[in-house]
């Protein structure tokens, strides 16, 4: 191909010169390819250098013709091959499609003949089965349920598996005519001899007890939630009073320290601290057990959830009639002592200090003798609620009866703590101003809210707040969410 492409362009046409060949004198087809062969044999006649040129040039133009045919021979038969070869690959895919439409349809038809055996199979095992018990009755493994239903006994049954090996279940319900029947079908069974089951409640009877039992919840949560109240009720204002006993008599103790020098009152101004900080921590205490006390009622909660909440709720409260009691005892001790305490403290004043001691004596007295009421009161209020308890049957309630008993209670110690609050009277200008500079200092100083409520009570009563004021700092107070 190289040399085809190097071979310079064929000569133009020249007029025959004198002595040279035209194209008829050149040998023509086979003739041409071996003219050194025939050479030797017939020797031409001398010839020209342009004639050498041509004969050149066809040579190579027909071995470049013979060159091309072969290329498009073999092209012609790479193309029929491939022809050949995608003929085979539609053949192929046809068939695969007419297995595959058959495969297909005898999948259809084998599906359809498993659902007509199946539709055969349980038909047979309907008419094979049997609601009564007989010879040909398989023998059970467990009897899982048991209904009466007008005069039959219905249970359901699951049979026992012939082989060993299979694990599968298979269960039918069976009628019986008495408990005997029952007992002897479960006799059949191979092994260990089978429970029979207790009677299953019917939809009316389950919803029944359902309906009965929540009942029962709503009402002793009800219940709890009342006394929870109350009782928190009740600590708030018990607190109150203890915070305002020992504040009043600190600050009669420190006024009468700053009036005298005797160092007799001072030594018993002291002990009196100590008994005051003793009563603090006595009160710290009992808050500490009316927290545990809370606490408790938490787990009493989950115990009233249960099927035995009115034994439990009626053992609470006689414990907690014992408590009140007892606490009862604790506290006229400690109004003995106080009653006891002024004569021991200030017996070794002066003259001068009679006066003083005289009202302060008169102060005390009105202080034990509310006090001795708020006692009375509360021996009251649990008499009150035990024979609440008894009347109600041990925990049932009347709604009117409880809101009316428990308004009565709220609006009760409202009126005994503005009493308590109103009770003690500033005696002159200077010590009103010390004592509301001591409630104010608390006040700014204490970070409990309980706290906070009761000295804004006491400012409120030094300062003469209207009826409305008060109200209004209430309802704020309400709003903030302090009333549990």
């Amino acid at each position: 191909m190289e040399d085809e492409d190097a071979m310079p362009p064929p000569p133009t046409a020249e007029p025959p010169a004198e002595g040279k060949r035209t194209k008829a004198d050149y040998p023509q087809g086979d003739e041409a390819e071996t003219p050194t062969q025939q050479e030797p044999q017939q020797p031409s006649p001398p010839c020209s250098n342009g004639g050498a040129d041509v004969v050149a040039q066809l040579r190579a133009w027909k071995e470049r013709g013979a060159r091309i045919e072969q290329l498009l021979a073999k092209k012609n038969a790479k193309m029929q091959e491939m022809e050949e070869t995608e003929n085979k690959l539609k053949r192929l895919l046809a068939m695969a499609k007419r297995s595959i439409d058959n495969s297909k349809q005898e999948l259809a038809e084998k599906d359809e003949t498993i659902q007509k055996l199946r539709g055969e199979l349980a038909t047979s095992q309907q008419a094979r089965h049997s609601w009564f018990v007989d010879a040909a009755t398989r023998d059970p493994r467990q009897l899982l349920h048991k209904v009466a239903h007008g005069n039959l006994l219905w249970c359901l049954v699951e049979y026992a598996n012939e082989s060993e090996f299979d694990d599968s279940k298979e269960s039918a319900w069976h009628c019986f005519r008495t408990e005997e029947e029952i007992q002897a079908y479960a006799n059949r069974a191979s092994g260990e001899p089978l429970m029979l089951p207790d009677f299953s409640m019917t939809p009316y009877e389950v919803e029944r007890v359902k309906k009965s039992l929540k009942e029962e919840i709503d009402r002793v949560q009800e219940e709890f939630r009342r006394y929870r109240v109350r009782s928190e009720i009740t600590r708030k204002q018990k607190d109150a009073e203890i915070r305002k006993m020992s504040a009043n008599v600190m600050a009669k103790q420190t006024e009468q320290i700053s009036e005298t020098d005797l160092s007799g009152e001072l030594q018993s101004s002291k002990a009196q601290i100590r008994r005051l900080t003793k009563a603090q921590a006595e009160a710290e205490e009992r808050e500490s057990d009316w927290r545990r006390k809370f606490e408790k009622l938490m787990k009493d909660y989950e115990k009233l959830s249960g099927t035995m909440g009115e034994t439990v709720l009626a053992m609470e409260w006689r414990e907690r009639y014992e408590q009140s009691a007892r606490e009862k005892q604790e506290l006229e001790k400690k109004m003995e002592e106080l009653k006891v305490m002024p004569s021991g403290a200030f017996g070794n004043g002066s003259d001068n200090g009679n006066g003083d001691l005289q009202s302060l004596r008169q102060e005390f007295a009105q202080y034990r003798k509310r006090a001795l009421n708020a006692v009375e009161q509360k021996e009251k209020e649990l008499s009150d609620i035990q024979a609440h308890y008894h009347e109600n049957g041990g925990g049932s309630s009347n709604a009117s009866r409880t809101n009316s008993f428990k308004e009565v209670r709220v609006r009760r110690m409202s009126m005994e703590s503005n009493s308590s609050l109103s009770g003690f009277e500033t005696p002159n200008a200077t010590k009103t101003n010390e004592y509301l500079k001591n409630i104010v200092y608390k006040y700014m100083a204490s970070d409990q809210d309980e706290a906070k409520e009761h000295m804004e009570k006491a400012i409120a009563t030094v300062l003469n707040f209207t009826p409305a004021e008060i109200t209004s700092i209430q309802e704020k107070r309400k709003q903030q969410g302090w009333f549990w």
